[in-house]
């Protein structure tokens, strides 16, 4: 749970980034994922398919090659019991949710997985992870960055973009990046219609069992993309996902001012 502190510095960067986007004037584009060049980052095994899973699945028929680089080892979430009935052992849960991440992307198509195995909770202070994601981007080049929103509740998510800040300075990278929602709902400028794709999501989010056994995912996950359907306007869908789409210099403003703020 959030400290009051906590809660009043997230409160005052939300209010900073209302003020700051341009989101009470510019509606909502309906994107056309495509051919692109992409890297994922996921915090947790399992927040790919939630965040961005059936828009992933899209790029995927469109041609696009797509690579998810997972932040954290997860050895702090989900459950898994042995054929005994005993509960896992941290490293059990690390290899077992690994397994599933596995699972999960050869239902989206997805070929290229990249574990950095930042300590779960504490990704904040992994500064060897970055190293190693700055050293994948400059390899890999991508046109998008997908990854949490700065305004995610959990600590891991927010810790996202912290890395993504520390692994471009200096960088002559142009990528696009684009900011998927997993626990906080974001003020978005981007909607992907995902009624083709949204049985992969399901099918996808079903891999990690760890995780439902804590959370129903497949309800509240596919509860969120069927509200987001709203913004496609004239009943044109059933399941959206939400983004927060810009430059990566125009995400290092926005970030910087909610940084400065709290």
């Amino acid at each position: 749970m959030l400290s009051r502190l906590a809660g009043r510095r997230l409160r005052a960067g939300i209010r900073t980034f209302i003020k700051a986007s341009s989101f009470y004037d510019m509606p909502c584009v309906v994107g056309q994922p495509g051919n692109s060049k992409i890297v994922v980052l996921a915090p947790h095994m399992d927040d790919e398919v939630l965040g961005c899973g059936g828009t992933i699945a899209r790029h995927i028929a469109a041609g696009a090659k797509v690579q998810i680089v997972f932040l954290t080892d997860g050895r702090r979430g989900g459950v898994v019991f042995s054929d005994h009935g005993s509960q896992s052992t941290p490293d059990e849960l690390v290899a077992f949710r690994k397994e599933e991440a596995h699972r999960a992307a050869t239902i989206l198509g997805i070929q290229s997985l990249t574990f950095l195995d930042g300590e779960d909770s504490r990704l904040h202070s992994n500064t060897a992870a970055t190293g190693r994601l700055r050293n994948i981007l400059e390899r890999e080049r991508p046109e998008i960055v997908y990854l949490p929103f700065m305004l995610e509740g959990h600590p891991d998510h927010r810790a996202a973009s912290d890395m993504l800040m520390a692994a471009t300075i200096g960088s002559s990278l142009r990528l696009e990046c684009r900011a998927y929602e997993v626990w906080t709902p974001l003020f978005p400028n981007y909607l992907v219609n995902i009624d083709d794709t949204v049985h992969l999501k399901k099918m996808a989010l079903a891999c990690y069992q760890s995780q439902l056994a804590v959370m129903d995912y497949l309800h509240s996950g596919i509860g969120l993309n069927a509200y987001r359907a709203m913004g496609l306007g004239n009943n044109s869908g059933r399941y959206a996902e939400a983004f927060y789409v810009s430059t990566l210099a125009e995400y290092r403003r926005l970030y910087a001012t909610i940084r400065h703020v709290t």
